[in-house]
């Protein structure tokens, strides 16, 4: 399992960005991925780095048709392969401790 991290920002476009915002998540919800909207960025599971980059692409695609004339994208990608890592596997690991 790959965990993605993804922060999609559409510049230029005023102090509230949530309608772009809420058009990228929309976009991205259509791939069926696992995810995990956070005030920051949005966490994706993943098969494969295929997905996690559709995810970005979708989320871009949704900003641009709103409107957005620049789109910043950040991607933070964990990919485990020594076992299968998940965004609830993560937590329990912290929180064990």
């Amino acid at each position: 399992m790959i965990i993605g991290e993804l922060t999609i920002t559409p510049l230029g476009e005023g102090t509230s960005v949530s309608k772009y915002v809420k058009a990228a998540v929309e976009a991205i919800k259509s791939l069926g991925l696992k995810m995990e909207l956070t005030p920051m960025s949005t966490v994706i599971e993943a098969e494969n780095l295929k997905q996690i980059f559709r995810a970005a692409e979708l989320g871009e695609e949704a900003m641009i048709k709103l409107g957005a004339k620049r789109v910043i994208i950040d991607i933070k990608i964990d990919h485990r392969l020594d076992k299968n890592a998940t965004m609830e596997s993560k937590r329990r690991a912290i929180l064990k401790e």
